[in-house]
């Protein structure tokens, strides 16, 4: 697997499949530090590279290019030469800057500087913290993985786990900032070089960017230009002639933004389960493009098998389903060398985490209005944390989830302190904590899944558009689409196909779009019936699990087959769990408790930590049920 392992005062571990898929390894050991790192042979050289005789430097992921500070804005952005590797580059940085060649660090990556002769690892994590590193103190050291499971399994590290980050992740998918629901094992600071002193394990933290949001006053299509002309350049910088592209595509817009970028010569993936009415508008979008588009059918068992098959992925964020493209890895490598996603356009440009007004009218459906809601204190955050938990914590946790918040939400020093990550305002906080580190977005494992088969990016995690979005005022987010805005610019036939969603071109208006979403959906729900041929299927990308769950037995049989387990466990009983998915199959949605647990319980941490629970006054009487679609 794609990672990094590290251990200062023991050996470090086998990296399971570290020649499989043609990764690229390397292992470095002294007397005080081990590295080992295995990455596709596309975004690295040999490693470490060494800048002198006493320091040795590793990347994981991909380093874009390097901003200038002193010249500011994009112009002062170099990017990286396409014949330099990411280590060599970052190796050239550090003995121009030393550390502080982080502060300019653009990319998707992870570097380290081992410095032989002043006694310190330094792990320098990007603006965002892309690639989460997770980390607990040992007797003698610290361990460290972009793997949470391989710390976990040190013998060195004792955990259990922490049950009020637990249930934060059992109601939100994942933990917030650097915390995580294994007592002792967090993540190190985003936009930080955390460096360890060999000698005696200690670390000393140094972060060199904070995102603020600071909204700049200018007419829409000012942003327009900006954004489009950065959004070019970012793909001609990346684009090389002899490498094979390609792109997940939907049937929306965020990913149209990539074909539109990118022109001719990619091959178009689109995951579904028939050939839906987004498949179809996907389809018509990589024809008209001039691209080869390719269907990836998910099987009947595709959401069962996705419970052994994303194991790897988890680190107690998001879902075991959420390795979406995983298992049609042969597929999309034999057909491409690298490839893109629309992930967080929607976070940055959008309305995805600004706190929104939002109406329920019962059958008839939901309404969201594109207006800011008001948050004007720490605790109308905390309010609006609860108010958008998509869960209603059906399995009957033994913590209280507002006072987790309430104990990881504070003013410190003048800053915000949300669970150890700082922010230097309310603003700060309101805009940027959904993405800041991006851990607090619940996709981990969908990134993860990607980038173990082949170089993966994501364009709008660019430094350069995240400073654009952090400078664009909120009405124009909500209000507006700079994305359909850039589509029409690059290729107004793309813009002219319809967006899945609402049935119209992405050169409307926003009141038209707005309009034209909200009553084409009431339209299609409630009058012309269109009825996906199983009640599990829709007309989107997604499976719909909650009808899956009510047809297919392979949830219950998962739990069934995990009872003692479950019984083991000191957060939850199996009784409840049962009642939990009973209450499901009678109308209520509980896909949030239900698909969390059974993440959680696919872990092997869960088991090896489930022996240390279990006592003998465990009791083994439960209630048998009959799944859907099943017999006992």
């Amino acid at each position: 697997m794609i990672g990094l392992h590290g251990q200062i005062g023991h050996e470090p571990p086998e990296m399971e499949g570290s020649r499989s898929g043609g990764h690229a390894v390397s292992e470095y050991t002294d007397e005080e530090v081990s590295i080992r790192l295995a990455t596709h042979p596309l975004l690295g050289g040999e490693q470490p590279v060494d800048v002198g005789e006493n320091v040795h430097v590793w990347v994981l992921g991909e380093v874009y290019g390097f901003d200038d500070v002193s010249v500011g804005g994009t112009e002062g952005h170099e990017p990286r030469p396409r014949n330099v590797d990411s280590t060599a580059y970052c190796a050239d940085l550090y003995e121009h800057y030393g550390l502080e060649f982080a502060s300019g660090l653009n990319g998707d990556c992870v570097v380290l500087v081992h410095d032989e002769q002043a006694g310190t690892l330094s792990i320098v994590t990007d603006r965002l913290g892309t690639t989460p590193i997770y980390y607990a103190r040992t007797d003698d050291g610290v361990a460290f993985s972009t793997d949470i499971e391989h710390v976990a399994r040190r013998p060195e590290v004792e955990t259990e786990f922490d049950l009020g980050y637990l249930h934060e992740y059992l109601v939100y998918r994942r933990t917030f900032g650097v915390k995580t629901p294994l007592v002792g094992i967090e993540e190190l600071q985003p936009a930080a070089v955390s460096t360890i002193d060999l000698d005696d394990g200690s670390m000393e933290v140094e972060r060199y960017w904070q995102p603020r949001y600071r909204p700049f006053e200018a007419p829409f299509e000012e942003f327009v230009d900006e954004f489009t002309r950065t959004f070019e350049r970012v793909i001609d910088e990346w684009h090389r002639n002899d490498l094979r592209y390609g792109v997940l595509l939907s049937g929306g817009s965020d990913s149209r933004l990539n074909l539109a970028a990118l022109g001719s010569g990619v091959t178009a993936f689109h995951m579904a389960d028939w050939m839906s009415r987004e498949a179809r508008t996907a389809e018509r979008v990589a024809l008209e493009s001039g691209n080869e588009f390719v269907f990836l059918k998910r099987d009947p068992n595709y959401q069962a098998n996705a419970l052994e098959r994303n194991r790897a992925f988890g680190n107690f964020n998001g879902w075991f389903t959420q390795g979406y493209a995983s298992g049609f890895e042969e597929e999309i490598t034999s057909r491409v060398d690298v490839l893109l996603s629309g992930m967080y356009a929607d976070t940055l440009f959008k309305g995805h985490v600004i706190p929104t007004p939002s109406y329920s009218f019962g059958s008839i459906g939901n309404l969201t209005l594109p207006i800011e809601s008001s948050v004007d204190s720490l605790p109308e955050f905390i309010d609006w944390l609860i108010e958008s938990a998509p869960s209603d914590d059906n399995l009957t946790l033994p913590s209280d989830l507002r006072s987790v918040l309430e104990e990881n939400v504070y003013w410190d020093d003048g800053e915000i302190v949300h669970h150890d990550v700082r922010y230097g305002s309310l603003d700060d906080l309101v805009y940027t904590s959904g993405y800041f580190p991006l851990t607090n977005d619940d996709d981990v494992i969908f990134r993860n899944s990607l980038r173990n088969m082949l170089p993966y990016r994501t364009p709008f995690l660019d430094n350069r558009l995240v400073d654009i979005s952090l400078r664009m005022p909120i009405r124009y987010r909500l209000r507006r689409n700079v994305i359909n805005a850039a589509i029409q610019r690059l290729d107004p036939r793309l813009a002219s196909i319809p967006h899945a969603s609402t049935g119209l071109g992405l050169d409307h208006s926003f009141t038209v779009d707005y309009l034209g979403r909200t009553f084409t959906a009431l339209w299609r729900k409630h009058v012309m019936g269109e009825t996906p041929p199983k009640p599990h299927l829709s007309n989107g990308s997604w499976i719909n699990d909650a009808e899956l769950i009510r047809t297919d037995d392979f949830y219950w049989k998962a739990i069934e087959s995990r009872a003692e387990l479950i019984e083991e466990l000191p957060f939850v009983e199996f009784e409840n769990v049962r009642e939990c998915y009973q209450e499901h199959l009678d109308g209520e949605n509980n896909v949030v408790e239900l698909y969390t647990l059974l993440t959680v319980l696919t872990m092997p941490t869960t088991e090896e930590l489930a022996n240390m629970y279990a006592t003998d006054d465990r009791t083994d009487d439960w209630t048998p049920i009959t799944p859907p679609g099943g017999s006992r």
